[in-house]
């Protein structure tokens, strides 16, 4: 006899990741996305209107389409219950989100070190500083408060990210050594069939029928009632 481990099916599985993976959190974290990528996009707003020329990249508009897509998949995986599949794609986003967060942040730290130039190129500087553009009269000083505070909101980003990447490996670490493995033994050899006779035994009434006892050679002695019978010899 060896013992066989029979595992879950994929319906099974799929009822011990939701068990694991908690809902609260891709929540929190999908509302935190979500302001934090208002918040990104408003000061980017703020800082072209500055200057739309130097220390910047328009960096906040472009990377704010990873981080929208982000927290839009944390809804819709709220919404679906807490899905594997989905909860796999999230991960692979939320990879995505981390790396564009830390994009952003290099780049606010160099547009903060080096807030008076323009990083684009020579043509398209000059055509935007000779396009009429009236300046708004805030100092450039201004500009750098406003990119460390984007600088912050990124790095906010980038834990919310972290965040669900490291519940997602807790949770898959969970529902796989979580599992329920039902024991089964099984037979190397073919299931027999045996064949059982059973012997029909006398009533209760009569008596066994065994060699009668007898007292002479000419004599049997009935097993019923006890009486005597004389035999008749053969004559030769």
């Amino acid at each position: 006899m060896q013992p066989t481990y029979l595992y879950p099916s994929e319906f099974d599985q799929e009822i011990q990741w939701r068990s694991k993976f908690s809902m609260v959190i891709p929540i929190i974290i999908g509302f935190l996305q979500m302001i934090l990528t208002f918040a990104i996009v408003g000061l980017e707003i703020a800082s072209v209107v500055i200057s739309p020329s130097r220390g910047t990249l328009y960096a906040g508009f472009w990377l704010s389409i990873f981080f929208t897509i982000s927290w839009v998949s944390m809804f819709i995986l709220v919404c679906c219950h807490r899905s594997r599949k989905w909860s796999t794609y999230v991960f692979f986003i939320s990879i995505l989100c981390a790396a564009a967060a830390i994009t952003l942040i290099v780049l606010d730290a160099l547009f903060i070190a080096n807030i008076t130039r323009c990083f684009f190129s020579n043509v398209i500087c000059i055509d935007i500083e000779s396009s009429g553009y009236r300046r708004s009269g805030i100092p450039l000083g201004r500009k750098v408060q406003i990119l460390k505070a984007q600088l912050a909101m990124a790095a906010a980003l980038l834990a919310t990210a972290i965040l669900y990447i490291l519940l997602f490996i807790l949770a898959s670490m969970s529902s796989r050594s979580g599992r329920n493995r039902v024991l089964m033994q099984e037979s190397q050899s073919q299931p027999q069939v045996v064949r059982r006779t059973e012997t029909i035994q006398p009533a209760q009434g009569w008596k066994a029928t065994s060699v009668p006892v007898t007292y002479e050679p000419s004599q049997l002695e009935c097993p019923h009632c006890g009486t005597l019978i004389k035999l008749a010899q053969k004559k030769r």
